[in-house]
């Protein structure tokens, strides 16, 4: 047992300590003499019955093994006295250096450690928010209910020209200066050569959406006849980039011309969706509406509350934590960039703001990690096993997996514990939601004149 412990706890700056450790003499010989003993209970050596050997011949056989178990317990037992009485919450395992042990001497060293930020929590409770209130008019349940007929609508070939409204089939090869669009993107292949490619015909060229003024040059076009027609790409371009502002060029051949029909507005067509009459489907239809709106609108108050009070959180966060956060928050920015099409030359010229970016991202993240764990802590929220076992039995539903077997691999991953904390989260966001200080306003113009 350690007794006569001297620690001292030098501030090395934001969510770094030192402690400086040294146990006098006797406590190292105590430690040898205890340790000496349990060797000798367990020591089988040739001659003596277990655990009657001498000490002499338990020393002498098993001197380095003693030793290292010696120093193992004094520099654990230290460690872990030296962090309780200094009410430290250390967040990684301590470096541990300048370690002076020997029997018959003193023993020293000290432990560089990685703390927890000390912070006080700003208020949760009250946070101002808006919240739209819901309201549901018969524009609303029309649109939902016109939607529904567009599930059940036929798409019957016609043998005339193509209109507005219709949907035909295309082939097309799309150059550009005369050299194809996969030349100029290489991940434009869609759009540089297709067969048999639905679209929609849009007369309102800007609201087309393949490319603007593309399906508005076909309207008049016949099965089978051919034309030749010149777009320009949008000056912003987010999913092919490098073809930004171009002009191109495509050959285009209408290989079929189809007209939408719509079911009848009756109770046969009510009946093809479960309901008994058109009636009861347009009653179900508004409660759904009005369940979802609610569902927005509570969703837009979670948000509004996480990101107020993200916005009052300032403080330190330990250094190793904020290196890790970063290098992941780099990754995804530069997965998003190389995604929407950005080359490895204009993410290497960018990557000073994309640090930037990062490095913001990444405090943000761990102050409101930090602080999501102390409301936790001061309002006792708690996950059960039911609450975890319906997660993942949802996971396992959209993978295809046993919910068992996938339970044991989130287990052999360590992954249960991500799953309890992350319901944590939301139930944080949730109670910050419930006590905050809502005002109802109207809905947003273009909802509310439907």
């Amino acid at each position: 047992m350690i007794v006569n412990l001297n620690v001292e706890l030098v501030d090395l700056g934001p969510c770094k300590k030192q402690l400086r450790f040294e146990l006098p003499v006797e406590d190292v010989d105590a430690a040898f003499g205890e340790v000496t003993k349990q060797f000798q209970k367990q020591a089988n050596l040739a001659g003596f019955r277990k655990g009657k050997a001498p000490l002499d011949k338990v020393l002498a056989r098993f001197s380095q093994q003693i030793e290292d178990e010696v120093q193992k317990k004094l520099l654990n037992d230290s460690y872990r006295k030296g962090v309780e009485d200094n009410s430290l919450k250390p967040v990684l395992d301590p470096e541990v250096d300048e370690v002076n042990f020997k029997k018959g001497e003193a023993f020293s060293f000290l432990a560089n450690i990685e703390t927890a930020p000390e912070f006080e929590l700003p208020e949760y409770k009250g946070i101002p928010a808006e919240r739209p209130k819901v309201e549901v008019g018969d524009a609303d349940v029309e649109a939902a209910i016109n939607h529904l007929r567009e599930g059940k609508a036929e798409y019957k070939t016609q043998d005339r020209e193509a209109q507005d409204g219709d949907y035909i089939n295309v082939s097309f090869v799309g150059t550009i200066d005369g050299k194809p669009v996969t030349e100029i993107s290489p991940t434009a292949r869609g759009l540089s050569e297709q067969k048999g490619m639905p679209l929609h015909v849009n007369a309102d060229g800007e609201q087309d959406h393949f490319i603007p003024n593309f399906t508005n040059q076909l309207v008049g076009a016949k099965q089978g006849e051919s034309r030749t027609i010149e777009v320009t790409f949008p000056d912003e371009y987010p999913a092919q980039p490098k073809l930004q502002g171009l002009k191109a060029t495509y050959e285009v051949t209408v290989d079929e011309v189809k007209e939408k029909v719509l079911p009848e507005l009756n109770d046969e067509f009510a009946k093809s969706w479960d309901a008994e009459s058109l009636e009861k489907l347009q009653t179900g239809v508004r409660e759904d509406l009005e369940a979802n709106k609610k569902g927005d609108a509570n969703r837009g108050v979670r948000a509004q509350v996480r990101v107020a009070y993200a916005a009052k959180l300032d403080f330190d966060v330990p250094p190793s934590f904020q290196q890790q956060e970063l290098q992941n928050a780099v990754q995804s920015i530069v997965r998003d960039r190389r995604a929407k099409g950005e080359s490895e030359e204009d993410v290497e010229k960018n990557k000073d703001q994309i640090t930037a970016d990062a490095n913001g991202a990444a405090i943000d993240s761990l102050r409101w990690f930090f602080a999501h764990k102390k409301i936790v802590e001061q309002e006792k929220l708690e996950v059960s096993r039911e609450e975890v076992l319906r997660v993942v039995a949802m996971q396992a539903q959209q993978m295809g997996k046993d919910p068992q077997a996938h339970i044991k691999e989130l287990a052999e991953n360590n992954q249960i514990g991500y799953i309890q904390n992350r319901l944590l989260e939301e139930k944080v966001i949730d109670f910050m939601a419930e006590n905050a200080d809502i005002t109802e306003i109207d809905p947003p113009a273009d909802e509310h004149d439907q």
